[in-house]
């Protein structure tokens, strides 16, 4: 699966334009390469919170 092929789910998609829009890319980006290397084929919220979580415990 390649980022381009992940769905993103409409919450999901509202969350991500909450980001301020300067890092708006680059988050999106980030969002889709470690859910395409955890194997998922969908973005969502959970995901989304999950990622946030791990970040900031690093």
């Amino acid at each position: 699966m390649s980022q381009s092929e992940l769905i993103w789910d409409d919450e999901a998609l509202k969350l991500l334009e909450k980001v301020p829009f300067f890092v708006r890319k680059a988050a999106r980006k980030k969002i889709e390469k470690t859910a395409v290397e955890a194997g998922e084929k969908r973005v969502t919220v959970e995901l989304m919170e999950q990622i946030r979580r791990e970040r900031a415990a690093s």
